[in-house]
């Protein structure tokens, strides 16, 4: 839903919402007369319910795009970027660009562990955490059945011989 990304109760959150429903109802995107109809029957203007139309179709292919975008980072595992300028404020904000964040591999929710080793500032997403965890835990695959099931026979066979 896109309309819950601008601010809530504008006349541009009300046409995004039309939008949204409009495209969840159909199955496909609205078509500019349709929601135009819809809002001015609202009391709204035609051309703002027009140029709000024309906007959201943009932000809705964008999220189309950077969907397979992070569909096909999570596909192809871990990445790497080179060194990159940012700049941190007084009050600790830091802003990362688009296509680091997708290097990341991290969700729409936002969410990352942050670390500090040796000075230096490391952010790690759960998907990329993970994907980096069974990447180690590869080469300790003997393929000879479950670790467990081998404990389970050494003791079975320690208490035949006692």
């Amino acid at each position: 839903m896109l309309f819950r990304d601008v601010r809530p109760g504008s006349q541009k959150a009300r046409i995004w919402e039309i939008c949204d429903e409009l495209t969840k109802k159909h199955g496909s995107i609205p078509s500019s007369r349709e929601v135009v109809d819809i809002y001015v029957a609202e009391g709204g203007n035609p051309h703002t319910g027009a140029t709000q139309h024309s906007l959201w179709k943009k932000a809705y292919f964008a999220q189309a795009d950077e969907q397979a975008t992070d569909d096909q980072a999570a596909e192809q595992g871990l990445r790497s970027l080179g060194f990159r300028p940012i700049t941190i404020s007084p009050e600790g904000h830091v802003v990362i660009p688009k296509d680091v964040l997708r290097t990341m591999m991290l969700d729409s929710d936002g969410r990352a562990t942050l670390s500090v080793v040796d000075g230096e500032l490391r952010i790690i997403s759960p998907l990329a955490a993970l994907q980096a965890m069974q990447n180690r835990l590869k080469g300790l695959n003997t393929g000879g059945g479950l670790v467990s099931d081998e404990l389970i026979a050494e003791r079975r066979a320690e208490a035949a011989s006692e």
